[in-house]
């Protein structure tokens, strides 16, 4: 009898946030799509050594970080060979940014709305899952379905 082996290489997730809570939200939702693999930095600084040795399929940045704005880090990143096409994530409260010209695919608003973000990360990380029975059930009791919930298992 051959055995199914469940292998994805994961696609790694670049995301750039300074609040722990926030990144704690993010590694719930990350538990839900096991083909990603969520590497995180706090500044831009961390971010700018990860990128020494990462490709991401998708870079997150939050827009305020301690060290330097999310815009002129993208910039940065974007004149590392290879990381100029990798589509880039704007995730920020601020209600009035402008994405146009700022580098941006898209800007993903906090609080996050988990349907939504889960959407997206399938759409632009879009990695052809392998599904067995195990994953399935693995994914199905890997995160709370709500973000009340995600944030009630985050405390």
């Amino acid at each position: 009898m051959q055995r199914v082996i469940d292998a994805i290489v994961p696609r790694v997730v670049l995301y750039v946030e300074d609040h722990p809570t926030n990144v704690s939200l993010m590694k719930a939702v990350f538990r839900r799509r096991p083909h990603l693999e969520l590497v995180v930095a706090t500044d831009g600084r961390e971010a700018r050594e990860l990128a020494t040795h990462l490709r991401p399929a998708l870079l997150l940045l939050d827009l305020r970080l301690p060290d330097t704005y999310g815009v002129t880090l993208l910039s940065e990143l974007r004149r590392i060979g290879g990381w100029a096409d990798i589509p880039a994530v704007a995730v920020t409260a601020e209600s009035e940014f402008q994405l146009a010209g700022s580098g941006f695919r898209e800007v993903w608003p906090k609080p996050l709305d988990l349907a939504f973000l889960l959407d997206r990360l399938d759409h632009l990380t879009s990695a052809p899952i392998i599904r067995t029975p195990a994953r399935e059930e693995a994914m199905a009791h890997a995160m709370p379905a709500s973000l009340p919930d995600l944030q009630a298992a985050t405390r």
